[in-house]
């Protein structure tokens, strides 16, 4: 074992701390533990590299190994130290000065831990370090040209992800000729890094949230033809691109979130490309009527786009993700849908899109993400669509849509999680087969003309008896599919926006759309009363039956909701007390039960005492208390209960009235005869006085014979 030269164990589940017994092998040159759970202190890292281990390792990778503790002390250690990979730990601390002794170093991945402070310039002292990559961190203070002066070997470079300030002068010549590029949500600007200019050979640049503002240089579209990664995303980037980007020999490219404008010529060979919100204009065929033969991924949302679809973009085999949505593209859409067989998302929303849906979007048999919604569509749903068996997301609302909902969307696809169907002009029942969609969270069918009433199977939704924490994401494993790579840098798969109706208003939701759970039956004609098992909802968050003409009383299992926070029964011919069981639902934040019949005591405590606002029972005549301005009174019960809705009340109160009515009646009919015959009156006023008589002579002898007197 003293000879031994090479231990590389990485990849497995070892558990604990590394053998001190490593400290002794005096020809260790390779010692790689990555990916295992060593739970190691640094310190007990520092007894190992103290011995002669640490004087021949060249290549240690301890990388995602659970390390834990400062890098002081033990770096200094490794003499002939040329690779040193500890990124993805829990390592903490300054990174120290003496990293500058580490002369024969090559490669140095720091990234993903948790390093303060800042960058010590001895760094810049490593004259042959070819990669440092200390992203991932929370390292602070300016870079400086001291930082890479002697960095002549250096050929990628990333400070990603830190809240660095990089102070370079616009005259500064560096020494070295970068690959790779990445200053994720670093300070580089306001203007672009003059820099820059000499690094002509790059096939990665990444300047995406680093303050550049202002149009680019000219220079700059002519620094590299071979790059394969461009992103200057979340940027305040002006001005046009040039032509000449078509000669760039780009895979992926990101210019999302600046403020470019005009057309936009794509290169040739490009795989991924985000250009969304811009101020892009004109119309689609510059980008979609040439050979893009590589295409997979477009977003070209929220920018100034018009004109039509053309049916070139049938041409894009490869095409995965294609998101258009938020511009000012008109006409129909055209009909080849079937050329694109691996689509997974398509978002065409927010647009002036008219015409039919076509059929041929049911031949893509991949599609997970459809977006129609919020455009000129006519027409019935189309029985093709039934064929999308894995759709997770059917946005069809804000259309003008006819005829009833299918019931095929609930038996034919059983992984929907969002169905949004509001705004059009859809009729008939609610299909019962749409609450057997076991994943469903999102339901939207707000603003059509739907009548009959609530199905008692409505209750029966899974994912909305969960909470958050028992739901999966919406995309499941494609979300975090990793589509294509260049270098470090990687795509992942698409990630799912929607427009959701809550708390009053309108929010938009993305990265935390799968955490969403809502219902919105409101403004339609629905009747009947509200199921009882709605308390089986445990995780819904918003529950919206407003504008309808459901009856009877609100169920007490309201208040099994625990989850609710946007609850809104308001405009419906509700009546009977509010349960005092609403006060359990202790995150509601939006709660409206005006315009009803509603009655009683408002409930309070808990929650409720926060939703002071008396608009919320406006409209119900007969409802008390605070924060309404009605005091409730001793008499309270009986005076509501003339104005409820139940039967044996409502009995009792008709008993004791119609027996008034008939004893004043009664007493009525005596006196008028009384007045009317003579005889009869004598003979009344006499047996009243025999009568009066005959009781005081009763009262007397009573008295007499409790008091012990008797007759002599």
């Amino acid at each position: 074992m003293e000879s031994l030269e090479v231990i590389q164990l990485g990849f497995n589940d070892f558990v604990g701390p590394l053998p001190t017994s490593i400290r002794d092998l005096c020809n260790l040159h390779t010692l790689d533990f990555s990916f295992n759970n060593l739970s190691e202190d640094t310190s007990t890292l520092s007894r190992i590299l103290s011995g002669c281990a640490g004087e021949t390792i060249e290549t240690l990778n301890l990388r995602n190994s659970n390390l834990k503790g400062e890098l002081s002390g033990w770096l200094g250690m490794l003499k002939s130290i040329t690779t040193l990979d500890i990124s993805k730990n829990s390592l903490y601390g300054p990174v120290p000065i003496s990293i500058g002794n580490l002369s024969n170093l090559k490669t140095l991945y720091l990234a993903s831990n948790g390093f303060n402070g800042s960058l010590p310039k001895s760094i810049g002292h490593l004259s042959e370090l070819k990669v440092l990559d200390i992203a991932y961190n929370s390292l602070g203070g300016v870079i400086s040209e001291q930082h890479l002066a002697n960095l002549s070997s250096l050929d990628s470079l990333s400070m990603s992800y830190n809240p660095l300030i990089v102070n370079i002068s616009k005259d500064w010549v560096p020494p070295f000729h970068l690959q790779e590029i990445a200053f994720v949500s670093c300070q580089l600007g306001p203007e672009f890094p003059a820099w820059l200019r000499t690094q002509k050979d790059f096939s990665m640049l990444d300047l995406s949230n680093t303050g550049i503002t202002g149009s680019l240089p000219d220079w700059f579209w002519d620094l590299s033809h071979s790059i394969a990664l461009l992103d200057l995303s979340n940027n305040q980037i002006t001005g046009t691109v040039p032509k000449s980007l078509k000669l760039i020999c780009s895979s992926l490219i990101n210019l999302s979130s600046n403020k470019f404008e005009g057309p936009l010529p794509l290169p040739s060979n490009v795989a991924y490309a985000d250009l969304s919100d811009n101020s892009f204009s004109g119309d689609l065929l510059p980008i979609l009527g040439g050979n893009v033969p590589t295409l997979g991924h477009l977003y070209l949302s929220n920018n100034l786009l018009n004109g039509t679809l053309p049916a070139s973009i049938c041409n894009f085999q490869l095409m995965q993700v294609i998101d258009i949505s938020n511009n000012f593209i008109s006409g129909e859409l055209p009909g080849c849908w079937q050329n694109l067989f691996f689509l997974v998302a398509l978002n065409l929303a927010n647009n002036k899109i008219s015409g039919e849906i076509p059929v041929s979007l049911g031949s893509l048999k991949l599609i997970q993400v459809l977006h129609l919604g919020n455009n000129n569509l006519s027409g019935e749903i189309p029985l093709p669509l039934s064929n999308l068996k894995i759709l997770v997301t059917l946005d069809l609302g804000g259309n003008n849509l006819s005829g009833n909902i299918p019931a095929w969307i609930g038996e034919r696809m059983p992984l929907l999680r969002i169905l949004r169907l509001r705004s059009n002009m859809l009729q008939g029942d609610i299909p019962e087969e749409l609450f057997n969609l076991a994943s469903l969270q999102i339901l939207d069918l707000a603003d059509n003309n739907l009548s009959g009433v609530i199905p008692q199977s409505f209750c029966n939704l899974s994912a909305m008896q969960l909470t958050n924490e028992a739901r999966q994401s919406i995309l499941d494993g494609f979300q975090d599919q990793v589509i294509t790579s260049v270098g470090n840098y990687s795509i992942f798969g698409y990630t799912d926006s929607l427009s959701v109706v809550t708390k009053g208003m309108e929010l938009q939701y993305s990265k935390t759309l799968e955490f969403v759970t809502s219902i919105d039956l409101s403004n339609n004609r629905l009747s009947g009363e509200i199921p009882e098992q709605i308390g089986n909802l445990h995780g819904i968050q918003n529950l919206n039956l407003s504008g309808n003409h459901l009856i009877g009383g609100i169920p007490d299992s309201i208040g099994d909701l625990v989850s609710l926070e946007s609850f809104d029964l308001s405009r419906n011919e509700l009546s009977g007390k509010i349960p005092t069981s609403i006060s359990f639902l202790t995150l509601l934040s939006h709660l409206n039960l005006s315009y009803n019949n509603l009655w009683g005591r408002i409930p309070t405590g808990n929650q409720l005492q926060t939703l002071d606002d008396p608009s919320i029972y406006i409209g119900n005549r007969d409802l008390c208390g605070p924060p309404s301005t009605v005091n409730c009174g001793d008499n309270e019960t009986l005076a509501f209960s003339v104005e409820g809705d139940d039967s044996d009340e409502n009995e009792t109160l008709w008993l004791l009235f119609g027996g008034a009515v008939g004893y004043a009646l009664g007493l009525w009919a005596v006196c008028i005869c009384l007045l009317i015959k003579e005889a009869w009156r004598n003979s009344y006023f006499d047996l009243v006085d025999y009568m009066h008589k005959k009781l005081l002579a009763f009262t007397a002898t009573s008295i007499y014979n409790s008091a012990g007197i008797e007759d002599d």
